[in-house]
């Protein structure tokens, strides 16, 4: 609930912002600002108290009329905020941050007469933001029609550089990439799709490669009514897909009949890199480092520094070798070494493409396993307000609020990337972890039986899926299906002898069953192959009736 100061009918006004509680709207040098509606209403807050420190639960409370909200959704609000009135957090002109209290304004404030309007408050460009206003869209992986199983990577890569342009845009909502790519070569009923995955339109395609030459066909479906919007082929030189996929999305903005702002529209025209080499390199990496596996993150390393050499200002390509450095350190490979060089090239991806929300979201994750916990937050903050569509940085810094104990935020972080990722299980997997140890049983059960199906129907898709069968072994465990936890638990031990992330869930069934030295085999050989992650591994709830045992705890020490 917003306090009596929302009900203001006096104008205000500081450095060139102008505040119209009766027009309801905000102008900077008399352009006006688009916010959402709970950043306008802590504007308001604001100068109602001009100067005064408000406390962070006083705002969550004012604001969202309880205290059960994350703390990170007033960092998202507060870091919009500076951004639309050009304000700095580093350097602060209007709104300084007192850390661990508040905010203060600190701007110098007048009031001015009220502004008369005939404009309905219906129609306010904030309005605009919420999500029953927002249209929703789809992003199938477009099917490879080349007749060679290894050009998967480039039509996969199309459709999901497609996605990631729709997702800069706020008047969107997009299916994230693991829940769109779950119908990955299943026979598509529209209906049926667009309902699994919340949204009133999809698009699909197919990609054809030859040599030089490339033919994509795209289409934008009605899911009520299983009727085209729109519909296009293309048959180019393939050094004009970077052109192929800004036409197919201005196209899919035409469409739907979304207004874009001119820095809106260039965002949907922003060109990564010029060079077709790079590009496809970059493509190459990215499948690789999906497959979440030894052998192919290395492959993934190398195909992206490939790409880094062919072009050196490859910003995606710089966040995409950072976070498999990452990965490699946390459950692959704990060399310190990884570490270095994860921090470099996600610097330089952030340096090359400030604007970019995955550059901040492979900053985020690179701080993270160096221990600089405060600036991994700043830049998953940043990549949240950046593009609130994207699904890594909830998901991402969801994991580190796990690792570090804040089991609160991480349940707020992984409801939101379900929300954006409904057909993804991993989200719910780890909320049920963060219930667990919050002591939300009802919360937690509701939860596990939601990911259970989601684990059953991608086993469906891909029965040789070994991270499905090792999650779904520990949430039966849990649940009390003993005999499955065990039967699915040694399916994936007997799917790898070198995989580390393997080794290390499946201890996870074996502790919540109460095989304590079984499960501590298990994370000694996870920890041999490379399992670097000591901050997981002791705050995972699954392991907590081993949190007592010597062996467990030396295991730890053992740990950077």
């Amino acid at each position: 609930m917003v306090t009596g100061s929302t009900g203001s009918k006096v104008g205000y006004a500081f450095g060139d912002i102008r505040v119209e509680p009766v027009a309801h709207r905000v102008l900077r040098n008399n352009q006006e600002l688009e916010l959402e509606p709970k950043a306008y209403a802590v504007l308001l807050e604001f100068l109602a108290h001009p100067g005064e420190l408000i406390q962070r639960d006083d705002l969550l409370d004012r604001v969202w009329g309880h205290r059960h909200v994350a703390p990170a959704t007033l960092s998202r609000i507060v870091a919009q905020l500076r951004q639309k009135l050009g304000d700095v957090a580093a350097a602060p002109r209007y709104i300084q941050t007192v850390h661990g209290c508040g905010y203060r304004l600190i701007a110098s404030v007048t009031t001015t007469a009220p502004v008369q309007t005939d404009t309905p408050v219906a129609t306010s460009p904030i309005r605009r933001q919420q999500d029953g206003d927002r249209r929703t869209i789809a992003v199938l992986p477009f099917v490879n029609m080349s007749g060679e199983l290894e050009n998967e990577y480039f039509s996969d890569g199309i459709a999901e550089e497609i996605l990631n342009l729709l997702t800069r845009l706020p008047q969107l909502k997009v299916s994230s990439r693991t829940s769109s790519f779950f119908f990955k070569g299943k026979q598509i009923d529209i209906p049926m799709v667009a309902a699994k995955l919340d949204v009133s339109t999809l698009l699909e395609g197919s990609v054809r490669r030859a040599g030089n030459r490339v033919r994509i066909n795209a289409q934008l479906i009605d899911a009520a009514s299983d009727s085209n919007l729109w519909a296009e082929t293309y048959d180019r030189e393939l050094r004009d897909v970077f052109a192929i996929q800004d036409d197919i999305a201005q196209s899919i903005v035409d469409a739907l009949r979304v207004t874009l702002s001119p820095k809106e529209r260039r965002a949907i025209q922003y060109v990564a890199t010029a060079d077709v080499q790079a590009y496809d390199d970059y493509l190459r990496g990215r499948k690789y480092f999906y497959a979440w596996n030894r052998r192919d993150s290395l492959r993934a390393i190398e195909m992206y520094k490939q790409a880094i050499a062919k072009d050196a200002k490859y910003a995606a390509a710089w966040a995409g070798l950072s976070d498999a450095y990452v990965m490699r350190y946390r459950f692959l490979d704990a060399d310190i070494g990884h570490v270095a060089k994860a921090l470099d090239a996600s610097e330089r991806a952030v340096q090359l493409d400030p604007d970019s929300a995955e550059a901040h979201a492979s900053r985020g994750l690179a701080l993270y396993i160096d221990r600089q916990f405060e600036q991994a937050e700043r830049h998953f903050e940043t990549a949240m307000m950046l593009n609130p569509n994207l699904f890594e940085p909830y998901f991402l810094y969801g994991t580190i609020c796990s690792s570090l104990g804040n089991f609160e935020k991480a349940a707020w972080l992984y409801l939101r990337a379900a929300e954006v990722s409904p057909a993804d299980y991993l989200p719910l997997v780890y909320l049920c972890q963060a219930y667990s140890e919050m002591g939300r049983k009802d919360d937690e059960n509701k939860a596990r039986r939601r990911a259970i199906g989601l684990i059953e129907r991608a086993l469906e898709v891909n029965p040789d899926d070994a991270r499905a069968r090792y999650m779904g072994a520990a949430n039966f465990a849990t649940v009390g299906e003993k005999a499955k936890a065990i039967e699915w638990a040694n399916l994936a031990l007997r799917s790898s002898e070198d995989e580390p992330m393997v080794f290390y869930n499946a201890a996870c069934t074996f502790a919540v069953l109460d095989e304590h030295e079984r499960a501590i085999d298990l994370l000694e050989r996870a920890v041999q192959l490379g399992w670097g992650d000591r901050a997981w591994m002791q705050n995972d709830s699954d392991l907590a009736s081993l949190r007592d045992k010597p062996r467990f705890q030396a295991l730890l020490d053992s740990l950077h």
